[in-house]
């Protein structure tokens, strides 16, 4: 499948959009564990879930929004959806802005948008017949008389691959994969123009998937679709999807062409996602970007590009001139000692353990030597704020927000990646290197960047 879109405008345009959580509720609302007394402390702020993302998806199109758990996928698209309000930003659909409408309009509104939830049990009352689930949005839309919804409801259940006869059967008498194509069912009934696929098939089996997946694409292109598709299984967004997004911490950080996404994946993040889908190849020489580390908190987190906690590819601050294994070990030291993932004992088994094959000269050698120090003392908390703030802290990862626009090498499509590696990629390519709005499409589906602080 590869639509480009069926219009010129876009149906769906989100413009800085999020959304945030308080942090205070409840008792221990907040409460982190410290490893240092009093073990136990309160942390104020809001929980960002997404924050400044902006895309734009076409007629007839299906964008793929993809990433970890956690990372804010289905909180944006609940948002989008006005299903939650949005803490600033915009979202416009059909050129009309939704965060403007309420009551009667935004209700009218919603018919137009409708939402395939993750889980197909629990997306339907089992109290009713499934008949009445799939005319249920008619009936609430004032939408054909009761006869007119049974014979529509009928010819959906058909159209999804269904019996009709199962009109009267309850969603416990169905399988997951079936339970799906009553949601898809109920979805269609009051024809809709967008709808939002949270995860629709990742409840399923493998083989279910995919004749889920074909059905979804088929009856796209019989009523003119248009999806916003949220997987975190990149294989079942490569199937379906015209163009990525990949989000990240409440954050889109890289957006493309489906082909150009996944052959010539630019952000380390989106790397690492590729190099996480299963090879049926026993001759596999295995993976080789699968991540370390822990998310961070979505209440505090890092500045400039969030992934560089974790990134593998961190770059060195200009202060030094480190060659790259050295690098890589100071990196890595800093991270252990972060996380406390090593046994502390005496200053030459530190320094064997980290640094035998590659150790910092000058300022930066003397920087380790110190911390190695705080480390066989015992002093962990001294020996992370000392690597975090001399290296982790002075790297451009950290001081400046990326945003970026490169020449895609799979067709013409723009491509987006927040990530400072491809900084000379973009001036080389004769574009600009700050851009100065969020990560997202215009009216052509194609990419601008982001320029909004941290």
């Amino acid at each position: 499948m590869s639509r480009t879109g069926g219009g010129d405008e876009p149906l769906l345009e989100v413009r800085e959009l999020c959304k945030y959580f308080s942090d205070g509720g409840g008792l221990l609302g907040g409460m982190t564990l410290d490893p240092e007394f009093p073990f136990l402390k309160r942390r104020h702020g809001d929980v960002r879930a997404v924050e400044s993302v902006s895309f734009d998806i076409n007629e007839g199109e299906t964008l793929g929004l993809v990433g970890e758990s956690g990372c804010g996928k289905s909180t944006l698209a609940r948002t989008v959806l006005r299903l939650l309000e949005p803490t600033s930003g915009s979202v416009y659909f059909k050129g009309e802005d939704l965060a403007s409408l309420s009551g009667e309009p935004l209700r009218r509104k919603r018919k137009d948008m409708q939402m395939i939830f993750q889980d197909p049990q629990s997306s339907l009352d089992p109290r009713m017949k499934v008949g009445p689930i799939v005319e249920e949005p008619m009936k609430a839309h004032g939408m054909l008389d009761e006869e007119g919804r049974e014979a529509r409801a009928k010819e959906l259940l058909e159209k999804v691959g269904l019996d009709p006869q199962h009109y009267n059967r309850y969603p416990h008498a169905f399988s997951g994969g079936q339970r799906q194509r009553v949601n898809l069912a109920r979805a269609l009934s009051v024809n809709p123009d967008f709808i939002v696929c949270d995860e629709p098939v990742s409840a399923l089996d493998v083989s279910i998937q995919a004749q889920v997946l074909n059905t979804m694409r088929d009856l796209q292109e019989e009523f003119d679709l248009t999806y916003l598709f949220i997987a975190h299984d990149l294989s079942v967004i490569r199937h379906i999807s015209d163009r990525v997004a990949v989000m990240y911490l409440g954050r889109v950080v890289e957006i493309a062409d489906k082909e150009e996404l996944f052959e010539n994946p630019r952000h380390p993040y989106t790397r690492a996602l590729l190099d996480a889908i299963p090879v049926p190849d026993p001759r596999s020489e295995g993976r080789t970007a699968l991540l370390t580390g822990d998310v961070p908190s979505p209440i505090d987190p890092p500045s400039g590009c969030r992934f560089r906690t974790r990134c593998p590819s961190l770059i060195q601050p200009a202060a030094y001139d480190m060659t790259d294994p050295e690098w890589a070990n100071v990196v890595a030291f800093q991270r252990a000692v972060k996380r406390r993932s090593f046994e502390a004992t005496n200053r030459t088994a530190i320094r064997d353990r980290h640094f035998a094959d590659a150790k910092p000269r000058g300022e930066a050698g003397s920087v380790v030597d110190e911390a190695i120090g705080h480390v066989a003392a015992g002093e962990w908390a001294e020996a992370e704020r000392l690597l975090t703030e001399s290296f982790a802290d002075r790297s451009v990862c950290a001081t400046d927000e990326p945003a970026y626009e490169v020449s895609p090498t799979y067709g013409e499509s723009r491509h987006y990646a927040a990530c400072h590696l491809v900084r000379d990629d973009a001036v080389a390519a004769g574009e600009e290197t700050r851009l100065p709005t969020s990560a997202g499409g215009t009216a052509d589906g194609s990419v601008v960047g982001n320029e909004a602080d941290d």
